[in-house]
This record gives structure tokens, C-alpha cells and sequence, in this order.
């Protein structure tokens, strides 16, 4: 009969999200580094898997990436990337909730169900050959610090656009919230699309998050909290691939954020954001009117 490890279990998985393995990414030998100095060890490899796979032999899960799940679970979902079963960001949402006053909490699929949210993606890619019109197309390398960024040479005909879009309009509105959702390692990094910006085409790799009219909060709120460093840490552990091609899928609507017990909570949590983006478009429209009363011609698109 063969043997069998103490500290197996028939029904559960040991997971392990060592974030080393003592061997760095050209395959070379990775050796430990004093976070003071800098200084590398010539004889300590930096391997903590190694480190989990001793704990789990002694029987001592100890360790802050282990973690322990059913294995009916894990044929379930479907999933073997280790990340995924590390909820440390997770607990830490949760335990940073706990110290908020007048906020429950949801994940984005629960606030999408209850009505409170719509969540959809881009609307397709235009060839390249095909750019040759007056209709932003927005890749995900656009959605940077917040902004959605219009590059002037990627503009395709309205004709086109409308056919992406399956109708005369895009379907976007001012203050939408856009992230990249594939082929982008700022996945989670929400950015505003400002009014004047609606009529673009959208790649299909982004995913748009808006609040409805029933929500007690507003765009301005959803960024805050979607911002908030407990929330957007979340995204590490249901991003899969550390590659730029990963797609996060439906995990996404697992992230949790903070909801606000009435819309004066939201109001107030949220008003920096609200006064920051509110101002940038008055500056962006007194900008835009001064270049039109300009005898001069630039090379300037806002939007």
C-alpha cells in the first residue's frame, strides 16, 4: 500500500502562492536581498516555496501564502493558479470595512444584480488599414492615470463606427468608468471618460462599470472606492497570469468595494473626486474654446 504524508487530506488542497522559488526569471539561481541595502545574499536563495513545502511536511501552515481548500472547490471553479485561492486581500477589505461607520459592502456582481451597477465591455477592434476617419478608437494603452487618451491617428469613419457600435451612438455617457480588462497590466485601473469623449469606439478588452439611477452613489463615488488601495488590491488575486494577455473574465465581479449606507455618505466620501474631475472639464472647455477663438491652427484632440 502506498504511503501516505501525515498531513494529507483526501478532500482538501494544500495551496501555495509563494511569490519566490529561488529561481528568477532567466532561470538563473535568485538569492535573497536585505530590504534595507539592497545587498544580495551569495549564498541564501530566495525560495519560499521551498520554505512552504517544509511547513506543509511539519504539518505547520504558518505561512502568510498558504491556504487550505476543498478540493470539490477547486474542480468547481475550474481554476489551478494558486493566486486565486489567496484571499489575504480579501480579508484585509474586509477587516478595513469593519473600521467604517456608515458602509456595508458588495462585490461588483452583487451590486450588478441588484441593479445598482452596469458592468459591459468595448465594442470591437477597427483593422488598421481601417483608421482612416474622424472617430476615436480607444485601445487599451489609451487608459492611462486616470484619462482615456485619444491618439489623433487612430481615428476610423463614422460609418464604421456605427456598425461597431450597432447603432448611431456608442452607448457611453460622460463620467463612465473604464478599465482595461485584457492585454494590459494596468487591469483594475479605472479611468474617466470625460464629456465630449461618448462618441469613441472602444476595444473589446476593457470593461466599463456605471452606476444606475437607483444606486445611492454616483461615478464619482464608484471611483473613489474603486481607487480605494484595499479594493484595488483585490485584483492581484483574480488576475491570473503575471503576462500582458491575461484575461480576468468573470472573476472581476468578485472584487469587493465599500457601499455607502445613503447617498450623503457617498456624496461626502467621494467629493475630492467629484471637484477634481468636475474642474478638469471646466478647464478642458475654456482650453477648447480658446483654441477655437485662435486665429492659429493646432494640432490639439481633446475630444
Amino acid at each position: 500500500m502506498p504511503h501516505r504524508p501525515a498531513w494529507f487530506r483526501n478532500d482538501e488542497v494544500v495551496v501555495s502562492n509563494a511569490p519566490t522559488c529561488g529561481i528568477n526569471k532567466d532561470g538563473a539561481e535568485q538569492y535573497k536581498v536585505d530590504p534595507l541595502t539592497g545587498e544580495r545574499s551569495t549564498t541564501e536563495l530566495d525560495d519560499k516555496l521551498a520554505e512552504d513545502a517544509t511547513l506543509v511536511q511539519q504539518g505547520k501552515l504558518t505561512s502568510p501564502y498558504l491556504s487550505v481548500c476543498k478540493l470539490e472547490d477547486v474542480y468547481k471553479l475550474r481554476v489551478a493558479s494558486p493566486n486565486y485561492y489567496d484571499h489575504s486581500t480579501t480579508q484585509a477589505f474586509n477587516a478595513f470595512v469593519e473600521t467604517l461607520s456608515d458602509f456595508t459592502s458588495a462585490s461588483l456582481a452583487d451590486l450588478e444584480k441588484a441593479g445598482l451597477v452596469t458592468i459591459f465591455h468595448g465594442h470591437g477592434s477597427p483593422s488598421l488599414d481601417q483608421r482612416v476617419g474622424d472617430v476615436p478608437y480607444i485601445k487599451v494603452s489609451d487608459l492611462r492615470a486616470g484619462s482615456v487618451n485619444i491618439n489623433p491617428t487612430n481615428l476610423a469613419p463614422r460609418a464604421l463606427a456605427e456598425k461597431f457600435w450597432r447603432g448611431p451612438t456608442s452607448g457611453l455617457k460622460a463620467y463612465d468608468l473604464i478599465s482595461p480588462e485584457r492585454a494590459s497590466k494596468n487591469i483594475g485601473d479605472f479611468c474617466v471618460l470625460m464629456p465630449g469623449q461618448e462618441d469613441v469606439i472602444l476595444t473589446k478588452e476593457v470593461i466599463v462599470v456605471r452606476a444606475t439611477e437607483a444606486a445611492p452613489f454616483d461615478q464619482f463615488y464608484l471611483l473613489w472606492a474603486l481607487t480605494l488601495r484595499e479594493v484595488r488590491s483585490q485584483w492581484n488575486r483574480v488576475v491570473l497570469m503575471q503576462t500582458n494577455r491575461e484575461d480576468v473574465g468573470e472573476r472581476a465581479l468578485e472584487v469587493r468595494i465599500p457601499v455607502p449606507k445613503n447617498r450623503k455618505v457617498a456624496d461626502r466620501a467621494s467629493d475630492v473626486f467629484r471637484s477634481y474631475y468636475r474642474d478638469l472639464e471646466a478647464a478642458r472647455r475654456k482650453f477648447s474654446a480658446g483654441l477655437d477663438a485662435s486665429p492659429y491652427k493646432h494640432s490639439v484632440f481633446l475630444g
